[in-house]
């Protein structure tokens, strides 16, 4: 298992990724960057993503992030309407 500080330089690896990907599906920067953040903490806690192989982590990445963007943008619509 991931100590704390491993865990943080192995997720700084995707924060590049996790953020190009929010910004693409929101648009609206800041909304990108807070999804982003919320992404990269909940992998953070995400027991199943720290036993992939490298190689299965990008995808898994990529599936979380489309999902809590698209339930973001749910949300804000939600308040908006």
């Amino acid at each position: 298992m991931f100590e704390f500080k491993q865990k943080v330089m192995a997720l700084r690896r995707y924060e590049s990724l996790c953020f190009t990907l929010c910004i693409t599906l929101m648009i609206e920067e800041q909304a990108a960057s807070k999804t982003a953040e919320h992404v990269l903490c909940q992998l953070f806690a995400d027991q199943q993503f720290w036993q992939l192989s490298e190689a299965e982590r990008q995808p898994y990445l990529l599936k979380v992030c489309t999902r809590i963007c698209f339930q973001s943008k749910q949300a804000a619509v939600t308040r908006t309407s």
